[in-house]
């Protein structure tokens, strides 16, 4: 689901410690995401590329009956194997998936979801780079880009699309 070569590279910059709050390292807004917590009550959520896990541990305090855990292939504390659970949850990942691979990592988000998936998507390139100049978003896409490849590798009925005013694309799935 992605190349040794990008692999190392988040690996990389994920471990500087330069850079504590970048990469999975800062709470972000999550949109209507507890909206559809509280509408779901699932009883298991995985955070799919959690990164450092910060905003993972903020969800497990607000959602203390929840069963929450982290997978990032990135992160040693995270590369455990990710298994099946009510909701996969994706916040601010998929854009950094190398193109070729997006399908693939949706599939496997498909094989973990039993219930639900909420993605959150940016659409607009990122301030941050990678070390060969790339920029940090390899996949900059409108909203119909991202809808057509999670309705091809997504098994459910898309019950919320939207971009906000940041370029944010949040998308709620029931399967």
């Amino acid at each position: 689901m992605y190349s040794p070569k990008y692999m190392e590279e988040l690996r990389v910059i994920h471990a500087d410690v330069s850079r504590k709050r970048g990469f999975g390292g800062k709470m972000k807004d999550l949109g209507e995401f507890h909206t559809y917590m509280e509408q779901w009550k699932p009883s298991s959520v995985l955070d799919y590329g959690c990164g450092k896990g910060i905003i993972l541990a903020n969800l497990q305090e607000q959602y203390p009956t929840t069963g929450f855990t982290g997978y990032d292939p990135a992160v040693s504390h995270y590369a455990n194997k990710a298994t099946e659970v009510d909701c996969v949850f994706s916040n601010d990942v998929l854009e950094h998936i190398e193109p070729e691979f997006i399908g693939q990592v949706l599939q496997h988000i498909d094989t973990l979801s039993t219930k639900y998936v909420w993605l959150r998507i940016d659409t607009l390139p990122a301030r941050k780079r990678l070390t060969d100049g790339r920029n940090a978003h390899l996949i900059i896409e409108d909203q119909a880009y991202w809808t057509e490849m999670i309705q091809h590798s997504i098994d459910g009925i898309v019950v919320y699309n939207n971009v906000n005013k940041k370029g944010k694309l949040d998308v709620a799935i029931e399967k």
